[in-house]
């Protein structure tokens, strides 16, 4: 074989090698970033009725409950924050309504027809997340100049639902979110939780399958505490057995056992699950159960994050997908590269440096 034939060997051994790099430490980091803009809906329906405590009658009742969760990314607000830390983030806003209308809406401002009834639970904040980890980043700007910081809200009025500005929350969230990590590791995360408004570990449990898709399963223990409040509840009296008193301040407590399904490539929750038990105290003792309720993502919703779906002309889930792309990026396509620049390299270094006669013969 002659020169002409070495050479080309040996360019296309390092071209090889330097494609497995380059996918490695280029294309695969500049893909496994979560997307700015995405957009995000999840359904979660109780497995049987739940408890819940309705104002309305002031009576804890059976109800089959209904959880919908919203996330829409600001990608304005991710240009600017990720400039002013100098890392690459994702801001996201979250609306999470729980009723036991499942399709209970809020009614626009001019809707002359308006339903004034409130959901029986509501949720909206703001947080800032590294767009490679899914780890919580602290973001608290000057309100006065900057109202892009984090936030959690509960309030129902339409104004603050649409910029709660006054609602900014200067402890900051923590741990992971909405996502676990791009190559997410069989270990102990923090999860965050938004009643507690802190983050609880959350275990590695094992691996499964849904839809065929593998998944890795994570568990958080979240024991009783006290819900934080900014004043204390106040209720009547003998609505906890204490007829003699016209009202009572009492706490609120909160318990939850939180199931993650974790596709692994992508970090993406296929599926969730919770076992929540909150209940309104005095003197240390419950007194009324205020939600007692499983609920978890519904058929629909774990079929879309796993097959995908168009939900108001937008593509939404189709991890298993994403999952084959980036796995495919990050791992075969470097790999295979390796070996066959390698390959091709040693063959070239072999034809070169072998005896001259053996060579000629």
């Amino acid at each position: 074989m002659g020169n002409r034939s070495r050479i080309v060997l040996l360019a296309l051994g390092i071209f090889f090698v330097g494609v497995a790099v380059m996918a490695r430490f280029y294309a695969y980091p500049t893909l496994a970033v979560a997307p700015p803009d995405q957009v995000a809906h999840t359904t979660s329906k109780t497995v049987d009725d739940g408890t819940v405590f309705v104002v309305a009658t002031q009576q804890e009742t059976k109800l089959p409950l209904t959880s919908t969760r919203t996330v829409r990314g600001d990608v304005v607000a991710a240009e600017k924050i990720g400039k002013e830390l100098n890392r690459k983030v994702v801001v996201f806003d979250t609306a999470v309504v729980t009723d036991e209308d499942p399709a209970y809406a809020f009614p626009s401002e001019d809707d002359a027809k308006r339903d004034d009834k409130a959901p029986l639970s509501f949720v909206q904040e703001r947080v800032v997340l590294d767009a490679h980890t899914g780890e919580a980043i602290a973001w608290n700007p000057d309100g006065a100049k900057d109202n892009s910081g984090e936030y959690i809200t509960t309030t129902l009025n339409a104004a603050d639902r649409k910029r709660p500005g006054d609602q900014v929350f200067k402890d900051g969230h923590e741990g992971l979110v909405l996502k676990f990590p791009f190559g997410t590791e069989k270990k102990t995360y923090t999860f965050w939780d938004s009643t507690l408004r802190k983050a609880f570990p959350i275990e590695f449990k094992g691996e499964t399958e849904l839809l065929g898709l593998k998944v890795y399963k994570f568990v958080q223990e979240i024991p009783k505490s006290e819900v934080p409040q900014a004043a204390k509840l106040k209720v009547p009296g003998a609505l906890i057995g204490e007829k003699g008193q016209p009202s009572v301040l009492v706490d609120r407590s909160y318990q939850n056992a939180r199931t993650l399904w974790i596709e692994p490539v992508t970090g993406a929750i296929i599926k969730g699950e919770e076992k929540q038990l909150a209940t309104i105290d005095y003197n240390g003792e419950a007194k009324i159960t205020a939600t007692d309720a499983t609920i978890g993502y519904d058929d629909a919703t774990v079929k879309k994050n796993v097959e995908g779906a168009t939900v108001d002309g937008k593509s939404e889930g189709g991890y298993a997908d994403k999952a084959s792309q980036l796995h495919l990026i990050g791992f075969w396509v470097p790999l295979l590269s390796l070996i066959l620049g390698l390959l091709l390299l040693a063959l070239a270094g072999f034809l070169t440096l072998r005896p001259r006669g053996r060579r000629a013969a």
